[in-house]
């Protein structure tokens, strides 16, 4: 994007602002992301980050931005809440969101100053930090009515409905592929329990339904640049009605490996990290617990770990009709 497209664009949100630089930002699978240097007066400059939603994964975009607003404005009514907050900006014609002549849906928010997202493998302070934001966005939501949110991507984590595509992938296995991953199935179907489980606790109510983030990962938490303290949750297009044990679960899955989920080399399990995350995590949220979120908490890492192997493999033998891959086994190596 140059800066006379980025300008266009910016007037849509603040018709009397120059925009003097655009920069891309981040390396994200679904969203477009740039932050805007914009002067909105003689002698004022603002920050901003402009998006572009991705309306071919986020297919009905305005609910996307209606949970965002109901959440945001809720946390925003939260005194104790400590966190900054990702409130975006009205377009000129009062929307969340501006239409451009190609279809695309275009959003703004504030951007934070002297921040980063964490680079790289988490040390134990990064991982405590990430753990207490996310528990602390569960706890200033805690009494928010969950039904009052949109699924955004409908059946996310119905892992039951997964296995299902999954089965019905190999059954056709149009790619060629189900003879070479004989090892890999076998692995997955060993954790088929824990899919059952789930679902049981589910549907007893041992795991209320809340409001969860559904992407917990350390690049969705703003770090101070120098103090190194979180000091934003970010990335709320996934927020959804849901069990707080993916949430904690995705932690675990993307916090605790000691490698990147495509390196080929197998994972060792740190255990320092994990405890880090466990003890965060609770010291926001064990308040509010119910006692089946409490006692299965542990649970959600496994589900989470397995829930991920089982749609890269899916993809694998779909022959890599989803994920962007960069080498032909890229899905084989990351389940």
């Amino acid at each position: 994007m140059n800066t006379t497209q980025a300008a266009r664009l910016l007037q849509q949100f603040i018709p009397d602002a120059t925009c003097m630089e655009v920069i891309p930002v981040g390396s994200g699978n679904i969203n477009d992301t740039f932050y805007i240097k914009a002067q909105t007066s003689p002698n004022a400059m603002q920050h901003l980050i402009l998006q572009r939603l991705n309306h071919h994964v986020f297919r009905e975009p305005e609910r996307v931005m209606d949970n965002w607003v109901q959440v945001t404005t809720h946390l925003a009514a939260q005194p104790h809440y400590p966190y900054a907050i990702p409130v975006p900006l009205n377009t000129v014609r009062k929307k969340w969101l501006h239409k451009d002549e190609a279809g695309n849906f275009w959003r703004m928010f504030p951007f934070f100053e002297n921040t980063e997202t964490p680079e790289g493998r988490a040390d134990v302070y990064v991982a405590q930090e990430a753990a207490r934001a996310y528990g602390a966005f569960a706890r200033a939501l805690q009494a928010f009515p969950a039904k009052n949110l949109a699924e955004t991507l409908v059946g996310f984590h119905d892992t039951e409905q997964r296995w299902k595509v999954f089965e019905e992938v190999l059954q056709a296995d149009v790619a060629g592929r189900v003879r070479q991953i004989q090892e890999e199935i076998g692995r997955l179907c060993a954790t088929r329990s824990v899919t059952h489980q789930i679902a049981a606790l589910k549907a007893s109510g041992d795991l209320p339904l809340r409001v969860t983030h559904n992407d917990t990962k350390a690049g969705n938490v703003l770090l101070h640049r120098d103090t190194k303290k979180a000091v934003a949750v970010i990335d709320l297009d996934t927020v959804m009605p849901g069990t707080l044990l993916s949430d904690f679960g995705d932690m675990v899955r993307t916090f605790v490996p000691s490698t990147p989920e495509d390196a080929k080399e197998r994972p060792q399990i740190r255990g320092d990290i994990y405890e880090a995350l466990e003890n965060a995590y609770l010291e926001e949220t064990g308040g509010f617990l119910a006692a089946g979120e409490r006692a299965y908490l542990p649970l959600g890492g496994l589900w989470m770990c397995a829930e991920q192997a089982l749609r890269f493999l899916s993809d694998y033998a779909a022959g890599d009709v989803y994920y962007k891959i960069r080498s032909a086994d890229h899905n084989l190596v990351r389940a």
